[in-house]
């Protein structure tokens, strides 16, 4: 399949315009939200989140944490379960006066009444006209598969369709890729996609081809688990860090321990938020080239809990 780069003419505006050159500095951070997922993406005043975890309370400190209330802000919503979108449902509290600019998801029917009333909130804000709501299946709203968004400081976010006959939500998620000025720090972020998935960004999509999928930080899909990953999508990522989000205790043995050996057996270092609280990733590094991670507590490659082995193949 030929896939068409459609590069979509806007920047993501912060709250307040800069008349000098904006900083290029790319921060990612991965909030420490429990068994869910949310990543905050900034950059020369752009704000992109990534899913909002399973608590509309925890993101709401983090959005006083880091001084969100009043600003504008983009999302992305990887798939259609509770712990990636219940915490979303804070950035539309009249109370923090948050513009969200656009919002992408994959729109499919869903029968769960908090993401019915989200989407109630959405189209509310559409017929203000202060919000854009895209298809992830049609990212960029002109028929192409992999739409790319500009940030103020330069960085790229390829949001790229996901599956259209993936078995289930897990397989309905949204693959993107962050391009950091210059094209000096890559990342990827795929929900939880799932191997039917995995598999279909390259022999379905070619997203190995274009965008091209070797990244330096994976983010773990599916919170760690053998699902989210085989040793040919780590072949075709070739990272060097990767980057989990789930919650100490919980009841699916995340992460497990056959994706922990997989990540052991290419020499990859992990960092996960039930350990080392939110990850925060940096480019350019303060001291050197490269970028640099922090972390609230810990050191790397640590164990949790709940880690067991799964009965999936992995």
């Amino acid at each position: 399949m030929s896939v068409i780069v459609a590069l979509l003419a806007l920047v993501l505006l912060g709250a307040r315009a800069e008349a000098q050159r904006p900083d290029s500095t790319l921060i990612v951070r991965v909030l420490d939200v429990g068994q869910g997922d949310a990543v905050l993406i900034e950059n020369g005043g752009s704000r992109v989140l990534v899913d909002g975890g399973p608590s509309a309370k925890v993101l709401g400190r983090y959005l006083d944490q880091y001084r969100l209330n009043g600003d504008t802000i983009s999302v992305i919503l990887t798939h259609q379960h509770a712990d990636h979108y219940m915490g979303l449902r804070e950035l539309f509290a009249k109370r923090r006066r948050i513009t969200v600019r656009y919002f992408w998801e994959n729109q499919d029917p869903s029968p769960n009444v908090t993401l019915r009333r989200l989407r109630d909130q959405i189209g509310a804000r559409v017929r203000e006209g202060s919000l854009t709501y895209r298809s992830t299946d049609d990212p960029c709203a002109n028929g192409q598969p992999l739409c790319t968004i500009t940030l103020r400081g330069g960085a790229k976010l390829h949001i790229m369709r996901p599956d259209p006959n993936g078995d289930g939500a897990n397989n309905r998620s949204v693959a993107l890729k962050l391009v950091g000025p210059d094209s000096a720090f890559t990342m990827w972020m795929a929900g939880d996609a799932e191997h039917e998935e995995t598999d279909w960004f390259e022999r379905g999509a070619h997203y190995d081809v274009t965008p091209g999928m070797s990244v330096d930080v994976l983010k773990a899909d599916h919170h760690g688990s053998c699902t989210g990953v085989t040793p040919r999508y780590l072949e075709l990522l070739r990272p060097s860090l990767v980057v989990a989000s789930l919650g100490a205790v919980n009841d699916y043995g995340h992460m497990h321990e056959q994706a922990k050996e997989m990540f052991q057996r290419r020499q990859l270092d992990w960092y996960r938020t039930d350990q080392n609280g939110t990850i925060t990733l940096k480019w350019p590094a303060v001291a050197g080239n490269g970028f640099s991670i922090e972390v609230e507590r810990g050191g790397r490659n640590l164990s949790g809990p709940s880690d067991r082995r799964c009965r999936e193949r992995g």
